[in-house]
Parts: C-alpha cells; sequence; structure tokens
C-alpha cells in the first residue's frame, strides 16, 4: 500500500508538473521561443511534426527590435505560431548565429526562417512587417502549394502561369533580389494590355513599377484614373509618387532644371508632409548635384526651420550625402555641419547623427568638436555591432591624431 502511495503521489506530482509548465508557456505573453540548441529544437520538431520558425536578428537591428514589440507579442501572431510552429530565435552574430547565417544564406534583419525537422528550408522571409502579414507568411509556410520551396519547384518544373510568376516573384522580393528581377521580367513580358487593369496586373505593377518608360510604368500613367476608380487611392498614389522620383533622379543626372522644376511642383504645393519632406531631399539633391551653394542652403535652411526642424534622421541623411558630394567645398561643409549639429542635438543618442557630426567637423579642421562627437559616437557604437564598433574605434583614432 505504501509504495502504491508513492507511486500515485509521483504520477500526481509529474502529471502536475507538465501542467505547470504548460500552463506557464499559456501564460507567457507572445511568442514562446525556446532557448534550447538548434539541434535539439530539430529534436522536438521530429517529435511533434511541427516546423521550426526562426527569427534570425542581431543586437542592433532596429526592424528586429520593432518586430519584437509590436509583433511577437501581437496575441493573434502569438496564437498562431504558438499553435502551428517551434519558435526559436537566435542573435546571428553569436554562439551558433554565425554558422546559421552561413548555412541559410541570411543576408539581412531580420530574416524568418521556415524549416522542417530535418533542417530543410521550407520558406524564408525578411523584413519588418505588420501583424497580419507576419502571420501570412507563416500560412504560406505551411502551405504546399505557397511556400518559397514549393515555388521554385514549381518554377524549375517550367509551372509558369502568370499567377505562378506572380507570387513567385513577390517571395523572391523579400529573400533573392537578383532572382526576383528575373522572374519579374518574365512576369512582365507575358502581361497583355487585358492583364494591366485585372487583380493579378494591378499587384505586378504595385510591386515592379519603377519606370514611367517602361511597359508597367507607361500603361499606368496612361490609365491612371482608371486604376484610381477600381483600387485603393492611396496605393494608387504611392505608385504614381514612385514613378515620379524615378523620373526626377533622371532629371537631376541630366540637370535639366526647368523639367526637373515642372515635374517637382506637385510635391512642392502639397499639402503632406510625407511629400513636403521628399520635395526638399530631392530640391536639395538638385542643387548639390548642380553644385549650386547657395539653392542648396537656402531649400536646407527653410526645411531646417519648418517641416523638417525635428526630422533627425532626415537632417543626418542630408549632412552626410552633401559632405559626399561636397568634395571639400567650404561653403557647402560649412552647411553640412548646420545640418549634422542639429540632428546631434535633436537626438545626441543616435551613433548616425554623432558619426555624421564626427566626419563633418573633421573635414571642416575643428578638432575640439570633432573628438566630442567621436567619442559619443565609439561610446554609443558599444550598443552596436562588433563592426560598428571597429569603425568608430578607427574614426576616433584618426580625429586623435588631427593637428
Amino acid at each position: 500500500m505504501k509504495k502504491l502511495f508513492l507511486l500515485s503521489a509521483l504520477s500526481a506530482s509529474l502529471s502536475l508538473g507538465g501542467y505547470t509548465t504548460a500552463q506557464a508557456q499559456q501564460n507567457e505573453t507572445g511568442i514562446v521561443f525556446r532557448k534550447d540548441a538548434f539541434a535539439d529544437v530539430l529534436k522536438e520538431s521530429a517529435r511533434t511534426g511541427k516546423l521550426v520558425f526562426i527569427d534570425c536578428y542581431t543586437s542592433w537591428c532596429a526592424p528586429c527590435k520593432w518586430m519584437e514589440k509590436n509583433a511577437f507579442t501581437n496575441d493573434t501572431a502569438a496564437n498562431y505560431y504558438n499553435a502551428h510552429f517551434i519558435n526559436y530565435k537566435i542573435d546571428m552574430e553569436k554562439g551558433e548565429g554565425p554558422e546559421l547565417r552561413k548555412r541559410y544564406g541570411v543576408q539581412v534583419f531580420p530574416t524568418y526562417l521556415f524549416l522542417d525537422s530535418k533542417g530543410e528550408l521550407v520558406h524564408k522571409a525578411t523584413s519588418r512587417m505588420e501583424v497580419s502579414e507576419f502571420v501570412e507568411e507563416g500560412k504560406k509556410a505551411l502551405d504546399p502549394t505557397r511556400s518559397l520551396t514549393a515555388m521554385e519547384k514549381a518554377f524549375n518544373n517550367g509551372e509558369r502561369s502568370k499567377e505562378n510568376l506572380l507570387s513567385y516573384a513577390l517571395a523572391l522580393q523579400k529573400t533573392d533580389r537578383n532572382k526576383a528581377d528575373t522572374v519579374s521580367r518574365m512576369l512582365i513580358a507575358a502581361l497583355t494590355d487585358a492583364d494591366m487593369l485585372s487583380p493579378l496586373g494591378w499587384k505586378t505593377i504595385q510591386a515592379f513599377a519603377w519606370d514611367e518608360e517602361e511597359k508597367l510604368g507607361k500603361y499606368f500613367t496612361a490609365h491612371r484614373d482608371e486604376y484610381t476608380k477600381k483600387y485603393d487611392a492611396k496605393a494608387v498614389s504611392n505608385v504614381k509618387e514612385r514613378l515620379l522620383s524615378t523620373a526626377l533622379y533622371g532629371l537631376i543626372r541630366k540637370k535639366d532644371s526647368t523639367a526637373f522644376y515642372a515635374r517637382l511642383a506637385p510635391w512642392l504645393n502639397s499639402s503632406d508632409t510625407g511629400i513636403q519632406r521628399k520635395a526638399v531631399m530631392m530640391e536639395a539633391e538638385f542643387y548639390l548635384t548642380m553644385t549650386n551653394v547657395k539653392g542648396f542652403v537656402k531649400v536646407t535652411d527653410k526645411a531646417l526651420e519648418g517641416i523638417m526642424q525635428r526630422d533627425d534622421i532626415g537632417l543626418s541623411f542630408l549632412a552626410r550625402r552633401c559632405q559626399y558630394l561636397a568634395k571639400g567645398s567650404q561653403p557647402f561643409l560649412q552647411q553640412c555641419y548646420k545640418l549634422a549639429k542639429r540632428a546631434a542635438v535633436i537626438d545626441p543618442k543616435e551613433y548616425g547623427n554623432q558619426s555624421t557630426l564626427a566626419k563633418i567637423c573633421q573635414e571642416l579642421g575643428n578638432k575640439p568638436e570633432a573628438l566630442e562627437a567621436a567619442q559619443a559616437a565609439y561610446d554609443l557604437s558599444l550598443l552596436e555591432t562588433s563592426k560598428i564598433q571597429k569603425i568608430a574605434q578607427k574614426e576616433l583614432d584618426a580625429v586623435k591624431e588631427m593637428k
């Protein structure tokens, strides 16, 4: 009887322990990521029959942190991924990360891998995503007709309908841009005028129309009103702005000021703040290319007091671009400094802001401020990758050697 009691108690204890573990997992907020070694994760996949989902991240990747905060903690995403996958995440610069990065060709962060129990790739995607898109990627991984591996196999077997080409090209956009270009060109060549206004044609235009002089851009421009009536007006506007950006950059390269300002006019007169920022960036690029200091100063001074007065990222970008194209021109560099200084004041804890300011001060021969910014950049780099730390150290050493 005593033995029976002990066995019963042990059985109850084990059952309670199992329940407690499961309950703890259920009570966790967001996706439950395993902390085992990669080999153990594959064993769990084999035991359960579930695919492995891997979040490939780095400590310095801003989109990775956004996903961690906004997608992985979302109930809808968590419920789906916890139910259908063995979830695993790994820093691609630590532990087993570098080996897995090489094995699966991880080039950008975040990258999402979906593997079978043998470690074979089933599906792959990249970039920051909204919850609905992130869940959709999981559904694709489980669909034997929509996963990246399945679409690649179908393509190689000659299954090249327009629908298949579009799906494959869209998937490749997130994993292999060169191959995506090849497949998208095949799709575009196959599209007829009758296809262009169809949902398939519209999806193709949204993804691959970049130049208003090419097939997709020409058709869209000629039939824009029809697209506006048939599809989402904001999406139509996005394609329009993208095509205009390409055209404007082309006119900048040609240094055609008359045509450039004629095309830029809608942006200059827009009430949309996002479009206004684009106009500033484009006009600044024009003046830099034309080596027109007065024009560049006028545009950027106005932006400093207006649309970009709190936009440290935009100002820092303009400062770096200005420094690159200034080629030592002191008047340009003085304005570069003004932009970089404001960016560093807005957000002094942003590595890029301090690094940009340090480089410009160094080029201007301003050692005290260059040293202060370079030291700040180095201190901030300690929160980044070892590669960035080495760059920051090299820049700090160069400033210290200034006469």
